[in-house]
């Protein structure tokens, strides 16, 4: 059964990227786009994890498996969709590896909004504001070297509270929902802007964890 979950999510993840790849060889999409097709098309495939997959190792497979995808890929100039991007970037990486991660913990714990809530931050947030940011940045500020647009962490923050909110809320926590999302949020917007080079798909699970572990 593992192998057969294996096989079933290596198909779907490839098709994923098969599908951002024809939208920017067919379609002409702009290649942020067609990141962010495969960043959230993944990411939703991934937050089905918990209800298919029992063992973490599956899960470790994938990830090991497709970081050699990617990195192979990233080398011999395959999947311009994904990596014909202006900027230096490891994203795509810490991706793949944070999925992992958070379902170990999730296992690990029992604790299943380890995973659902840190990861669809991730899926959501991060690429919701990426494209506002360059569609409506309203204003841009410089932080170390590298440069956001508050538009985009707006977008960031308001999408981080709602998914806190909805998590939190359906884990049973009673009590100071609202300032605990707020607060979640808050700090994540931050570590967001601080990140850069793709880090921001693996410091913002790590923290949020962290968050979520201290305050819940």
């Amino acid at each position: 059964m593992e192998l057969q979950h294996f096989l079933i999510y290596s198909v779907f993840l490839i098709g994923v990227m098969l599908i951002a790849e024809a939208a920017y060889r067919f379609l002409k999409f702009n290649t942020e786009w067609t990141r962010k097709i495969a960043h959230v098309g993944s990411g939703i495939i991934a937050l089905s994890y918990p209800d298919v997959i029992n063992n973490h190792w599956v899960v470790f497979g994938l990830t090991l498996s497709f970081t050699f995808i990617l990195y192979f890929s990233k080398k011999m100039g395959l999947f311009p969709s994904i990596f014909s991007v202006g900027r230096k970037s490891y994203g795509e990486l810490f991706f793949v590896w944070s999925s992992w991660l958070l379902f170990w913990l999730y296992q690990y714990t029992g604790e299943v909004i380890y995973f659902y809530l840190p990861f669809s931050i991730v899926v959501f947030a991060d690429p919701l504001a990426a494209l506002i940011g360059t569609k409506f940045p309203l204003k841009k500020y410089k932080i170390f070297k590298h440069y956001k647009s508050f538009g985009g962490s707006f977008a960031f923050f308001i999408t981080g509270f709602l998914l806190s909110y909805y998590f939190i809320s359906n884990a049973g926590i009673t009590q100071e929902v609202f300032f605990i999302s707020l607060l979640h949020a808050l700090i994540l917007t931050f570590v967001e802007a601080v990140s850069s080079r793709g880090l921001d798909n693996l410091t913002i699970p790590l923290v949020s964890v962290l968050f979520l572990y201290l305050f819940l």
